[in-house]
């Protein structure tokens, strides 16, 4: 992971819907995309979180950093050596709008500062944002602030619930680029899984971040496309990156 002028690091997002898919897919999928940190929205809430939190981590062989019991469905995990790079963790609630049942479902941010071997840090942020315009432009201004603030490079994932072109999205573009958008290749469709039509999941990062490459998976190698798209509602999205040393 560490080259020389930079910390090379793998970065996957996924909405994993309660575990409710195919979770020997999703498990072998996770283990096959191989990543260092992994995003995750829509992590259990209800009858024993932490518990089912902790047994798919360690199906993954992934660390829990952030996550669990009043987690509101967000979790960081990642590998052991990634856990001791890590200065602080924590996560906050963003408040909504109330102004139907779907916007009962807590929303906030979760993040973790991790030192860069070498000199330096990287921020890196879950996000799920809600179904309702109004709520998810309250929560991009909310990112918006956190990120303007961090002093560091910072790569953040979701669950964004609108294309790139988005109310909150535009928001954020001020100071969080889309590489998914930079190249036709990288910009794939992620929702509904079996027959993906919108690209609502993102991984977004600052101008300091080196993109090497975007994607969303269709399959990996022990999971085929009909399986892979019956692990959750959503399909991941991955970044290969490169965060530099200071």
């Amino acid at each position: 992971m560490s080259a020389r002028g930079g910390w090379d690091l793998r970065i996957l997002s996924w909405n994993i819907c309660e575990l409710r898919g195919d979770l020997p897919a999703l498990i072998d999928g996770v283990r096959d995309l191989d990543a260092d940190v992994l995003l995750l929205q829509e992590a259990p809430r209800f009858v024993l979180p932490q518990a089912r939190l902790s047994w798919f981590a360690s199906r993954v062989d992934r660390r829990i950093l952030v996550g669990g019991r009043g987690g509101r469905g967000l979790a960081i995990l990642a590998r052991e050596e990634i856990a001791g790079q890590v200065i602080r963790r924590g996560m906050h609630p963003v408040a909504q709008q109330l102004s139907d049942a779907n916007s009962t479902y807590p929303r906030g941010v979760a993040a973790v500062r991790l030192a860069v071997p070498g000199g330096g840090a990287v921020v890196v942020s879950d996000i799920h944002f809600a179904l309702q315009v109004p709520n998810r432009e309250r929560h991009a201004r909310h990112v918006l602030q956190l990120v303007q603030g961090a002093g560091a490079p910072v790569i953040v994932g979701g669950d964004l619930n609108e294309g790139a072109d988005g109310p909150a999205r535009t928001l954020l573009s001020g100071v969080l680029e889309d590489p998914a958008a930079s190249d036709p290749a990288w910009d794939q469709p992620t929702f509904p899984a079996a027959s993906p039509r919108s690209r609502i999941d993102a991984l977004l990062t600052t101008p300091d971040v080196r993109v090497r490459a975007a994607f969303s998976p269709r399959q990996s190698a022990r999971v085929s496309a009909e399986r892979f798209a019956e692990a959750s509602d959503h399909l991941p999205v991955v970044l290969d990156v490169r965060v530099p040393r200071v």
